[in-house]
């Protein structure tokens, strides 16, 4: 992707200036953010990149008030050259920066109201900012061409649906429209792409960059894709253990002097991910395969369960081999998740089969269905609502080993409760904290290593890398690759980063529309696809 270099045409006036601005949690005590100072002029894109748990989404929620385990220890931050904190204390209230201030959350199912309608929470918004009633024909009208805008298809349709109707992109496309709404004079994104594929990444990113450009609208951009903040921003601060590193102008990396770290983060960007690929000669197949479904057709009729139309799945045929990792690529709402919950039985197919292990896994019995749901784990796309937020960590590891592997003793658990912690990158003290304790990357470590516990035979990943920092991608994607390697674990993968497919998959398949449209070994479909849709992804890769 081209970096936009239109010309802004307002005053560069200072719009946000923050100095010497610390942060700790309330629990601990423990300065998390320390001794930040940075500003940013209207109309710009600032970008903030740094691993998982750096401090990047503390910072920007803390200073708006909206981190209710974070206090404030020192600083002063000036918002449109009024002060909003002096030497560490509030002085100005969240609700009236409300309207001036947008935020796109991490989290997008935690930023809509699950019980009210997606037209309605969007009308809400559109309401308070600008006085249209929402029951007002101008107000829909100014609802469904925002869904339009941020990619979400079929508007009249979607107005009436609630949130869990919906997938993690969808959701946050969602999301991004109420933000867009209100015509924020400062817009806070946090991860705002992280749940979408390439396609619709690019076009919200757009749309972002040309709200910037046009009406000066300055965006905070918070990201762990450093590939996207460079094309995007216009200058970059690179964070790292509470502290900024680095600020700087990503056109001009060779001509300044950076910290070693952000060098390194732009390396691993430069030379790609090459050291991580698999070896994928796999000249050895089982003769039969460890899952196969054929005709697979879901529609979904009642509108509780109605994603984005009448149907879900049709005429789906899938083999996967003892050993293979197969990727599933898509834009948000293909299917790809739909999927994903009919393999590991949490969903039923209204026609078609599906063999397991040469059984047929839509009439198990009681002891079958036990030790599928043993063998077959998943590692879904929102690991804060995966997790069970009055467990910590150990509690929800050892719940799992309880139920699946009874027989190990106390000490074998934590012995392996350690072990897992350490393989997805996290240490002891982990254990003894709650999910809303650590980052969105952080959580879904935890997520993957209580489904890596009980040594599953098919690990069913929904976006598993979504929300993690490129180091910890790295991390993770070296794992699963000793998984395989060692094991012969098999693996679904499904991702809208065409770069870890190249990496991880064996074999991918293509999901458009509820339908497979292409098929075959990771490299000969990515390099030379045949169907113009897969074409489409892989052009809109940043």
């Amino acid at each position: 992707m081209k970096r936009k270099t239109d010309k802004l045409n307002y005053p560069r006036k200072t719009i946000l200036d923050v100095k010497n601005y610390c942060v700790a949690l309330k629990k601990t005590k423990e300065t998390v953010v320390s001794a930040v100072t940075f500003s940013v002029s209207k109309g710009e894109i600032f970008g903030i990149a740094g691993e998982s748990g750096s401090g990047k989404t503390l910072l920007t929620l803390s200073m708006f008030g909206l981190h209710n385990a974070s206090q404030l220890n020192a600083g002063d931050v000036s918002f449109d050259q009024e002060k909003i904190i002096e030497c560490g204390v509030s002085i100005v209230g969240t609700k009236k920066l409300v309207l001036r201030v947008g935020f796109i959350l991490q989290d997008p199912f935690s930023s809509l109201n699950p019980s009210v309608k997606i037209g309605r929470q969007i009308a809400e918004a559109i309401y308070l900012a600008k006085g249209k009633s929402p029951k007002s024909s101008e107000n829909r009208a100014l609802v469904y061409e925002l869904l339009t805008e941020v990619g979400i298809p079929d508007p009249k349709n979607c107005y009436e649906q609630y949130p869990d109707q919906f997938s993690g992109g969808m959701r946050q496309r969602i999301v991004i429209a109420i933000a867009l709404s209100q015509d924020p004079e400062l817009l806070i994104a946090d991860e705002p792409t992280t749940a979408l594929d390439a396609s619709t990444q690019r076009k919200i990113i757009d749309l972002i960059i040309d709200r910037s450009r046009r009406r000066g609208l300055t965006v905070i951009l918070v990201s762990h894709n450093i590939a996207l903040l460079q094309a995007t921003a216009d200058r970059i601060a690179v964070m790292k253990n509470g502290i900024i590193l680095d600020i700087f102008n990503p056109t001009k990396i060779e001509d300044q002097e950076l910290n070693s770290y952000t060098k390194s983060l732009f390396e691993g960007l430069k030379h790609g991910r090459q050291h991580s690929k698999r070896d994928q000669k796999h000249e050895i197949k089982p003769p039969s395969p460890l899952l196969e479904m054929n005709n697979i057709k879901k529609s979904f009729t009642s509108r509780i369960l109605q994603r984005g139309g009448n149907f879900s799945l049709s005429n789906i045929n899938i083999k996967i081999s003892q050993g293979e990792v197969v990727g599933f690529l898509g834009e948000s709402g293909s299917g790809k998740s739909t999927l994903a919950s009919i393999i590991t039985k949490l969903i039923k197919p209204n026609e078609g089969s599906y063999n397991y292990k040469g059984k047929n896994a839509l009439s198990f019995e009681k002891r079958e269905t036990k030790k599928f749901k043993s063998d077959v784990q998943m590692v879904f796309q929102d690991p804060y609502g995966s997790l069970n937020p009055r467990y910590n960590v150990r509690n929800a590891i050892n719940e799992a080993l309880l139920i699946h592997k009874p027989t190990m003793t106390k000490s074998s658990r934590e012995e392996r409760i350690v072990q897992l912690l350490t393989d997805v990158g996290l240490d002891n003290s982990a254990m003894e904290k709650f999910p809303h304790e650590f980052s969105g990357g952080q959580r879904q470590r935890i997520a993957i290593a209580r489904a890596m516990s009980v040594d599953p035979e098919l690990l069913v990943c929904d976006e598993p890398l979504s929300s993690l920092d490129v180091s910890t991608q790295a991390q993770i994607l070296a794992l699963f690759s000793d998984l395989i390697k060692q094991k012969k674990i098999s693996m679904i993968f499904i991702t809208h980063d065409i770069k870890v497919a190249q990496i991880l998959c064996d074999r991918v398949y293509i999901l458009c529309d509820g339908q497979i449209v292409e098929h075959g070994e990771t490299q000969k479909v990515l390099s030379n696809p045949r169907h113009n849709y897969t074409s489409e992804l892989i052009e809109a890769v940043y």
